[in-house]
């Protein structure tokens, strides 16, 4: 007789993933992969640095996007390299992350969540 459950249990755990990209202020390249990702992992958490809806991709809108203090900034939404020394400081203050992993498509600052 086979257990109904399955080789896994009747609970397997689901990992919960969590995305990070330094900054959502502009269409680029980096940003399409990015969405891509989120698009991939449809139900994961965006952790950014600041956020502009107005200047780059408008699908990221429909994804759950957070944000560090930086945020409250307005220049920075604009212009984000005037923040560039501040960007250690804010990814950790965006953590502790509830997430079991955390995928990032940056080669500087997200990687600090």
């Amino acid at each position: 007789m086979t257990d109904p459950a399955g080789p896994a249990g009747p609970n397997p755990r689901m990992t919960k993933l969590a995305l990070a990209h330094d900054f959502l202020t502009q269409r680029g390249g980096a940003e399409r992969v990015f969405l891509t990702m989120a698009e991939t992992w449809p139900g994961s958490p965006i952790l950014t640095t600041v956020y502009n809806p107005a200047t780059t991709y408008p699908e990221f809108a429909c994804h759950e996007v957070r944000t560090s203090p930086l945020q409250r900034i307005g220049p920075l939404r604009s212009n984000f390299r005037a923040g560039l020394p501040l960007y250690p400081w804010a990814f950790r203050r965006l953590g502790p992350v509830d997430a079991d992993v955390v995928l990032s498509s940056s080669t500087s600052f997200a990687h600090g969540i």
